[in-house]
């Protein structure tokens, strides 16, 4: 009877060991999930994956912020990610895990900033991080060399300017040596090579612009306008296109403008049709555009359309009455009679 008793004993008091074992293993990680503002952020989704074991345990933020998961198993570290749409991600690692609700251990808060999330750090893969570090050296080596980029760029554009190209061209290119990442000083070289009749040269920098710099308009406006000059119309008309759909929401005057180059590439080409239609939407998106009124009044003239002709004539007349085709308006008008 005494054995059996003693046995009893003996196996409560291991039972209860083990269950003190197993009560101490399992803590804690807890925290509040904020906005930049400091406001709390509701049903941000937090996940905790162990770093040496593979354990994952998920909860959310509640209407204050803060999520408490408290059936974590004590061993080892873990990784704490929080995620939620709108924002940007954010993570912790070696978490550990504690019993204790009020300290600073297991304690994880984080402020979300708003935008889109890419992937965090520890889902890059190592060319990916690789690539990352490339990219961070090149942007210091280019921040080092901007004012030099920006002193040979100036110089170019002044050379540019007096009409000498090769020496403009020079000056571009060591800019580029420096920084090949500036769109602006590809244009500048795309603008140097066509100046010197080199339109293959000049296609392949304007394409590197636009490349760098895909939303600009003016890139696909100076190369349309080399397209035109190299008799390729529907090239052209096709870049100008892009140029007046990318300044759609921008200066009226800026579609203005692409749609008067249009219209002038068409009337080099002989398609006057085309011409007039180019024309008409340039006066659309700027009324008040005199040269556009010129051509287009010229090119219905070309088709007959003699009245419409005087009317856009007078309309240049009266905007620059002392323009360069001032005196031939003048003269159609009163041919006209109209």
């Amino acid at each position: 009877m005494k054995r059996s008793i003693r046995q009893f004993f003996l196996f409560t008091l291991f039972s209860s060991l083990l269950m003190t074992q197993a009560y101490a293993q399992v803590g804690n990680i807890r925290g509040k999930i904020i906005d930049a503002e400091g406001n709390p952020i509701e049903g941000v989704a937090i996940r905790i994956e162990g770093m040496e074991v593979a354990r994952k345990y998920k909860v959310e933020t509640d209407a204050k912020g803060e999520y408490y998961h408290g059936g974590v198993t004590r061993q080892g570290t873990y990784r704490v990610i929080a995620q939620k749409e709108g924002y940007q991600s954010a993570f912790a690692d070696g978490v550990q895990a504690t019993t204790d609700r009020r300290g600073e251990q297991g304690l994880v808060d984080f402020t979300l900033q708003r935008g889109q999330s890419g992937p965090l750090l520890f889902e890059l893969t190592d060319e990916q991080i690789e690539q990352m570090k490339a990219d961070a050296e090149n942007a210091d080596r280019r921040q080092k060399s901007a004012a030099e980029v920006r002193l040979n760029m100036d110089q170019g554009l002044e050379l540019f300017k007096q009409g000498e190209y090769e020496q403009a061209l020079t000056v571009f290119n060591a800019a580029l040596e420096l920084d090949d990442r500036q769109p602006a000083l590809w244009a500048n070289v795309g603008n140097a090579h066509s100046k010197l009749n080199q339109n293959e040269q000049a296609v392949e920098a304007y394409q590197k612009a636009i490349e760098l710099a895909p939303e600009d308009p003016t890139l696909y406006q100076n190369m349309g306008g080399l397209y035109a000059s190299m008799g390729d119309t529907e090239k052209a008309r096709e870049l100008y296109q892009k140029a007046v759909s990318l300044s759609a929401y921008g200066d009226p005057r800026d579609a203005a403008v692409n749609y008067y180059n249009m219209g002038v590439t068409f009337i080099n080409s002989g398609k006057t049709e085309e011409a007039i239609e180019a024309l008409t939407n340039a006066l659309e998106a700027d009324s008040e555009y005199a040269e556009a009124h010129y051509q287009l009044g010229i090119s219905m003239l070309g088709t007959g359309q003699m009245e419409e002709s005087a009317g856009h004539l007078r309309k240049y007349l009266e905007l620059t009455p002392q323009g360069p085709n001032a005196e031939v308006a003048k003269q159609l008008v009163d041919q006209l009679g109209l």
